[in-house]
């Protein structure tokens, strides 16, 4: 994977596949297990600034946990992923 862009203070992983994984971490304390969103979108898709914003185009979505820029990817959240 690699890492394309930096919008809205998260990142967006170009997948090489045809499709891109938005990242979206949330800054609010007490979200505990499930502070980052991950969405897979398909390439060059438009990205909003908030999760609750995704349309009908989303392939999959699921929520990880994060620590200071790190996420969690384990084989959980790839197999929701389709990754």
């Amino acid at each position: 994977m690699k890492t394309t862009t930096k919008i809205y203070g998260c990142k967006t992983v170009d997948l090489n596949d045809g499709t891109e994984l938005h990242v979206h971490m949330a800054n609010n304390a007490g979200r505990g297990s499930n502070n980052v969103t991950l969405t897979r979108m398909r390439k060059n898709s438009v990205r909003p600034q908030y999760t609750r914003s995704y349309g009908a185009d989303v392939i999959a979505q699921t929520t990880t946990s994060g620590w200071r820029g790190t996420v969690n990817f384990s084989k959980r959240v790839q197999t929701e992923l389709g990754i």
